[in-house]
């Protein structure tokens, strides 16, 4: 593997964190998501409980020993396959469960006082178990799900409503949206990956990336610095010796179903998770099992991607998530930071540029995305052009970036309000009922 030795990223490190989460009961149920979720507020995995799924979620800044009696979302009666942070609402959490549902969670600031059961929402449709919910990155409120029912579909949370429905030809491994939120790569069983345009209802690419039979996983390249217009993907996967390998992709130069580049790692057994740093071109790849994180500096030339290093611990991962880039602390130099879910305990990872001057370094924080959307949901699914996230500047003290129109803002009203509303509308039917009654008795009484 080159080594990027003219790179300002080139001394990237990576280190644990002084606290972590601890004690942890965490599930052992055998799932194709990273298994953690994280963002500024809260940090996610899924917890042992027998009888369904359940969901601890811990206030960020919560660290220590957690008490066995830990307050849990518990609202499923099947395990949770994949959940999910709303890129855009940092207390608006998705799942999906084996109990054929997804289900949306409106978590209180302060964290969870108690079980959680009663759900925002419930969006059905599927008819087998649901693998994978996703969130779309620059439209709000638009949510793509994958289930064993061979369907990849596409919901409008505001509305609760199934918007597009995709058949799909194999099951799904892995799904991910690309930086515009216009497209969807999934990776299959059969070893594709199909590239979906959700609103045609049409697969726009199709190439085998894999001859290995494990679940092979997808990223999208690009970003706002990147000069291909998004085309480019990276997938990880096996050989047919179970080789875990790398390779980079151009969805315009697929007709030979050759990568741009493919590069061989080592004969471990668990899947690779990549996660695209869009604004720093940095690619970090984690597998289950493993106790590294290999990272990468993505360039237009070839060889497209430079192995610069990876961060090495003595205990296993069983999965990793990196935070939206707006969690980073510039004063430190750290330009990317990640939670390890270990066998027993959260570790928060920090990724690192060695320089001395503890002034904004511009040239390590390009503008990030600043958690609005770029366009609403009623938009996105009329078909409109796709905008790249609005970006904000890293720099402390920055102004803040304006969300879409008002019109546009999605809003989602809860089973719990719903039926306070409903059983709100019959009592004032019953008075309207009562007080008509009496008002015919006092006509005939006038009559009379």
């Amino acid at each position: 593997m080159k080594v990027v030795r003219d790179s300002k990223f080139r001394h990237v490190f990576g280190e644990v964190g002084k606290q972590k989460y601890e004690d942890l009961r965490l599930s052992s149920k055998a799932t194709e998501s990273t298994g953690i979720r994280g963002n500024s507020k809260f940090v996610c995995f899924a917890w042992d409980a027998g009888g369904g799924g359940a969901l601890a979620v811990l206030p960020s800044t919560k660290y220590g020993r957690m008490p066995r009696d830990l307050p849990l979302i518990t609202g499923h009666t099947g395990p949770v396959l994949d959940f999910e942070f709303s890129p855009f609402d940092e207390s608006l959490l998705v799942s999906a469960s084996e109990d054929l549902t997804m289900k949306l969670w409106r978590l209180p600031d302060e964290g969870l006082k108690q079980h959680m059961k009663e759900p925002l929402a419930v969006l059905e449709g599927h008819g087998k178990k649901v693998l994978f919910s996703h969130f779309n990155p620059s439209a709000d409120g638009i949510l793509a799900s994958c289930s064993f029912d061979f369907t990849t579909r596409i919901w409008n949370v505001g509305e609760l409503d199934e918007a597009f429905s995709i058949q799909m030809p194999e099951q799904v491994n892995h799904i991910k949206w690309n930086y515009s939120g216009s497209l969807i790569a999934t990776t299959c069983k059969d070893k594709k990956l199909r590239v979906i345009d959700p609103r045609t209802n049409a697969f726009v690419a199709e190439v085998k990336v894999h001859e290995g039979v494990k679940p092979s996983k997808v990223e999208w390249l690009g970003g706002p610095a990147a000069t291909d217009d998004g085309y480019r993907f990276v997938t990880t996967g096996f050989t047919s010796q179970a080789e875990r390998q790398i390779g980079v992709w151009d969805m315009r130069k697929l007709e030979d179903s050759e990568p741009m580049n493919m590069l061989m790692l080592d004969q471990g057994t668990g899947a690779l998770y990549p996660f695209f740093d869009h604004g720093a071109q940095m690619l970090y790849v984690a597998g289950k099992g493993d106790a590294n994180v290999r990272y990468f500096e993505a360039d237009a030339a070839d060889p497209y991607l430079h192995f610069i290093s990876d961060f090495r611990t003595t205990v296993p991962q069983k999965g990793v998530c990196f935070l939206p880039k707006r969690c980073v602390d510039v004063h430190k130099h750290e330009i990317i930071r990640g939670l390890k879910l270990e066998a027993s305990a959260v570790q928060p990872i920090s990724f690192r540029v060695p320089r001395k001057s503890d002034a904004f370094q511009e040239d390590l924080f390009p503008d990030a995305p600043s958690g609005v959307a770029s366009m609403g949901p009623d938009e996105w699914i009329g078909g409109a052009d796709c905008r790249e996230p609005p970006l904000r500047s890293m720099e402390p003290g920055a102004a803040a970036v304006a969300g879409p129109a008002k019109k546009q803002a999605v809003g989602v009203v809860s089973v719990k309000e719903l039926r306070a509303q409903l059983a709100e509308a019959n009592a004032r039917n019953d008075a309207l009922q009562k007080e008509n009654e009496l008002l015919k008795a006092e006509l005939a009484q006038l009559k009379g």
